[in-house]
């Protein structure tokens, strides 16, 4: 009891009141022009990209997730804060190739409700990875081939594509591209791309390595 009694007496000193009383009301003051002039309670409604967590090293991912909305509720100074604090995301720990639904967690900061969450589900699709190994074709623009006094080829010959197994399978070769003038002696690096059949660019790919150099052969076969 003495010691309430020196805590109720220290409070009440005029000058420890006063000083409460000022940052008390600059508090206040701040939340309503923060809030727009309101302190009550707002709800609004977001967009969250979906992040995916704890892709099994065996998977890769196909078929991201969907955006959800998300409804939140809490004092509109707080409501306005929140919006670059709040995440979405799905856990794939354990996760089997082919298409599954997961739980979606959203996370949002202290003072802020999660009123709704939709869709609640979410489905991705994740296949096995597979790897092959390519040889490097040197393609040459802007030049003919034949103009090029020097021999060249790429070091290495072979690189190895690593990727999902649907996508994988579409590679039908692997190419550098050349710009060169032929009156240099071309000792560079060019960064290779996998092609399908009809010439098209695959994305989704890993290569290893993912750049060549171009070295020139002489006469007796040696760079």
């Amino acid at each position: 009891m003495n010691r309430i009694n020196k805590i109720w007496a220290f409070l009440t000193r005029p000058e420890v009141y006063w000083r409460l009383f000022s940052l008390a009301l600059a508090i206040i003051f701040w939340l309503l022009a923060a809030g727009d002039g309101t302190l009550g309670e707002i709800e609004r409604t977001v967009t969250l990209d979906v992040e995916v967590r704890n892709v099994p090293s065996d998977l890769v991912l196909v078929d991201p997730p969907e955006d959800i909305r998300v409804s939140i509720r809490g004092l509109a100074p707080l409501v306005d804060r929140s919006e670059t604090s709040l995440s979405a995301s799905i856990d794939l720990t354990g996760a089997a190739e082919g298409t599954e639904t997961y739980s979606v967690n959203v996370d949002a900061p202290l003072g802020i409700r999660i009123t709704n969450v939709n869709p609640s589900l979410v489905s991705v699709y994740t296949e096995g990875m597979a790897e092959e190994i390519f040889p490097v074709t040197l393609v040459f623009l802007g030049i003919d081939r034949n103009q090029v006094m020097m021999k060249l080829k790429p070091s290495p010959e072979v690189i190895t594509v690593r990727g999902p197994r649907s996508i994988l399978e579409e590679v039908d070769h692997v190419v550098a591209y050349l710009g060169i003038d032929p009156e240099l002696n071309l000792i560079s690096s060019f960064p290779v791309r996998a092609l399908d059949a009809r010439g098209r660019s695959l994305s989704g790919l890993t290569k290893e390595p993912g750049e060549v150099r171009v070295v020139q052969v002489v006469d007796n076969g040696e760079e």
